[in-house]
């Protein structure tokens, strides 16, 4: 791997792997889910906007592009990442981190049936079965946390993953249509309206913490923790294999478990830890080639 690949994969999994802690935190320190997330696509939006402002290559509104916009735009942004603040409130930031790792295996079942080169062979059945089990354990250790809505918002990051996996399949059958700019410019800026609209009616009693902390946290998720690592992402996909992007799986969970540990004081049992291994190696062994 050249140094220039490898300084990015190693930036893409410790920005993704220190997001889920800088969330969490700001979580606690007072951001209202709908408002922080809200807040964060439309800032970012705005920006990618200003880039295609610059350059001068607007987006396509074709049918086709405006379904992709919508699609991407509302499934993946506003309910997926509204549905995972939200929940993320009431868990640890790794468990968080961790069922998010498995997004690989739920776009695997919706490409076998949204792709008609999609097959479906022993490994990735196997790749399923792992994080089945996974999630199961995650699960049924929740139960134990300290919290009622723990199992809840479990459950509810395990619904915002796979809501987030039929557009990305959908998007990946039409990959051609639209560019990563536009579409990330038009999704994440629609995304930004709804969730500060779902803000303004569901979060009216919520006031925001303009703390320090909170406005560096929605600095470095916006920057870094959306347009730099969806950059870095995209980039590194014409320059390393499947094999070796499938790895990003992994990593970026580690770092949120030994961060959410070493910070937040979230410990996580021998059972959770083992949930959390099994969904990390079918999301990697069903990206594996061969």
């Amino acid at each position: 791997m050249k140094p220039k690949v490898l300084f990015s994969y190693i930036l893409l999994c410790l920005i993704w792997g220190t997001t889920w802690i800088v969330l969490k935190k700001s979580l606690m320190d007072g951001t209202p889910p709908f408002f922080g997330s809200g807040i964060r696509f439309m800032i970012a939006g705005t920006i990618l906007w200003m880039i295609i402002l610059y350059k001068k290559k607007f987006p396509p509104f074709d049918p086709l592009a405006i379904r992709i916009y919508f699609q991407f735009g509302v499934l993946n942004l506003t309910i997926s990442y509204g549905l995972t603040y939200w929940a993320t409130q009431y868990i640890y930031s790794s468990i968080s981190s961790i069922i998010w790792s498995g997004f690989p295996l739920t776009v695997a079942i919706f490409s076998y049936f949204m792709l008609p080169d999609e097959k479906m062979n022993q490994k990735k059945i196997l790749s399923l079965l792992l994080g089945t089990c996974g999630a199961l354990l995650v699960f049924v250790e929740s139960l134990n946390f300290s919290g009622d809505k723990v199992p809840f918002g479990i459950t509810i990051v395990m619904i915002a993953v796979i809501v987030a996996s039929y557009p990305s399949v959908y998007l990946k059958k039409y990959s051609d249509v639209v560019s990563s700019l536009h579409i990330n410019a038009v999704s994440q800026l629609m995304a930004g309206v709804l969730l500060l609209l779902f803000s303004y009616f569901i979060e009216r009693d919520l006031q925001m913490n303009w703390s320090n902390y909170n406005i560096f946290a929605l600095i470095y998720l916006t920057i870094p923790g959306s347009l730099v690592a969806w950059f870095l992402y995209l980039w590194l996909y014409s320059h390393i294999s499947m094999s070796q992007i499938s790895y990003i799986a992994f990593f970026p969970p580690l770092l949120a478990t030994i961060l959410g540990w070493v910070i937040l004081g979230e410990s996580l049992s021998m059972l959770a830890i083992a949930g959390g291994v099994f969904i990390i190696l079918g999301a990697v062994l069903i990206n594996r080639n061969g």
